[in-house]
This record gives C-alpha cells, structure tokens and sequence, in this order.
C-alpha cells in the first residue's frame, strides 16, 4: 500500500468474544463491520488495546484475526495489532495475519522488561526481516508498555527496513508528537489520542485510530473530514463532542464503558475478558442514559447517527 492509503479513520475495534465457546461472536462481528462500512470509515484496527489482544492466548488471536478478516471480506483495510513479548510469537502472529489478509500488523513493545534503544531495536528488526516487504506499524503507547519509541526511533528502523510504515501513536506530550511530525511527509502516523485529534490533524498527522469510535464512527469521519478541509470553526465543535463522548465512556477505563456500551447501542458483542470488569448496574444506568442525550446532541450537530 501507497502512504495515502493510511490516511483517514481507523476503528480500533473491540472483540466480539464468547468465553464459554472460546471463540468469536460471529453475529455481533459481522454487525460491527458492516456498521463501520456504512458509516465511511477509512479501515480497522483489530486486537489493540480496545481489542484486548494481549488477554487473548496466541491461537484465540489467530483464531480472531482469520474470522475478522473472513468477515470484513475486502471491504476495508484491516491493521492487525501483532505485538508480544516473545518476538518469535510477534512473528508467528505477523505472518499469520499477512497469510489471512491484512493490509499490515502494528506491534507494541514488549512490557514485562524495560528495554533499551538497542533491545527494541532487535525486537522490531526481527519482526521487520521475517515480513520481507509487508507493512509494519510501530504501536508507541508507553502508558501501558512503559516502552517508550519515539521519532527518531522510527527513522532508524525505517532507514534499514522500509517496510517499517509508519507509527500509530498514543502519547499526550507535545513535544515527542513535534517530533513524529516533523518526520518526512510520507510516514504515516497515526494518533491513537481522540483528545487531541484535530490539533494533530491540522499539524500534520495522517489519520486517527480509535477505541470510542466503536460507538459512534460517523463523528470520527466528520472531524477528520473537516479537520483536513480547514474549516476550524466546525472542528473545534467536533472536537469538542469527542471530548464529551470520552468523557461518558471514561476515556474507555475500564474498557467495559466501550464494549458495553455497545450492547447499549443494540449491537451484543459480550463482556470484556478477565481480568477487566464489567460495569456496575449504576454505572450501566448512566451510560445508557449519558449515550442517549450524546445521541441527540450529535443529531443537534447535523453528524449521521446522532439519531441512534
């Protein structure tokens, strides 16, 4: 794929997991897709942290990202998250999800060690050199890996391995996100932060990758739509909305607020995978009803789906 075909929304979308059967709720996954097809998105982003990839042993993911795939039938890109302690698994999953169809896999670091610059270098540049030219993402969300990677990270790998795409990237801090930006404007990089969306945007950032999205894509395609369009009084009235939906989902922690909310939406994708919770009868009740006044004021907004 060409740089450009990063662009746009990606859905990191959950998974749809029956624990009894031990294997996918397919009905829900097929009601996912083709909700995130209608609603415009760019791609999917399967078994992140939204997804819950790494509670998953090594063949559900496998399992997973075949039936995801197989459901998704070509319609959109699909990024497979593949990333593991074990660089061996890290490449079994990478060439699992090349084989199935994916259009790329992103790998987060390791994060039972804190590694240095020179051990997730090997890390990455194994995964790298078993791919050949399929794309890889790197995954930099340090608030869960506490494996920090960074621009100048990026272009190292990429200087030796070109089919090191790009970076989609959850981090707060201005300045390593300066730095992400200031790299060569044919490295995708993608923001995994949905409060700072259109500001990253406006800088430069070639799409979105998010978890809320999951309850309502077609905001996400909005903002991104006018985001790119110049058109800043809109975005910030976007933005602003995606502020509050995250707010209401409790900046999806715990990730039950997301997947339940769903359910809350009509579409019954289960419970999240222990060791993560479900939400209490109090704070389902809020929800439910926090979606629906977010309902009505995406509908106030003129956003399709506001209406439910």
């Amino acid at each position: 794929m060409i740089a450009g075909d990063w662009q746009g929304v990606w859905v990191a979308t959950v998974t749809p997991w029956d624990a009894d059967a031990e294997r996918p709720r397919l009905s829900a996954l097929h009601a996912l897709v083709d909700r995130f097809v209608a609603a415009g998105v760019n791609g999917l982003f399967a078994l992140g942290t939204t997804g819950e990839g790494t509670l998953l042993s090594p063949q559900e993911r496998k399992l997973f990202a075949a039936e995801f795939l197989a459901a998704v039938g070509g319609r959109l890109p699909v990024i497979v998250h593949t990333g593991h302690d074990s660089p061996s698994v890290a490449v079994e999953l990478s060439l699992h999800a090349e084989d199935q169809g994916a259009a790329a896999v992103a790998l987060a670091p390791p994060t039972r060690y804190r590694l240095d610059a020179d051990e997730l270098f090997r890390y990455y540049a194994t995964v790298a050199e078993a791919l050949g030219q399929f794309p890889l993402f790197l995954y930099d969300i340090p608030a869960t890996t506490c494996n920090p990677l960074g621009a100048e990270f990026l272009f190292r790998l990429r200087e030796r391995y070109p089919n090191v795409a790009g970076a989609k990237v959850s981090r707060t801090d201005w300045i390593t996100w300066e730095a992400y930006l200031r790299l060569d404007q044919g490295v995708p990089v993608l923001v995994g932060t949905d409060g700072m969306i259109w500001p990253l945007l406006a800088a430069g950032a070639t799409g979105v990758v998010s978890g809320p999205a999951n309850l309502f894509p077609e905001l996400y395609v909005e903002l991104y739509r006018v985001a790119k369009s110049g058109n800043i009084p809109r975005a910030r009235e976007l933005q602003a909305l995606v502020w509050r939906l995250c707010d209401i989902c409790h900046h999806a922690s715990p990730l039950a607020y997301v997947k339940e909310g769903l359910e809350i939406l009509g579409i019954e994708v289960g419970p999240v995978l222990p060791p993560l919770r479900r939400l209490t009868p109090g704070e389902r009740e809020d929800l439910a009803r926090d979606l629906k006044a977010f309902a009505g004021l995406l509908a106030d907004a003129g956003v399709k789906g506001g209406d439910g």
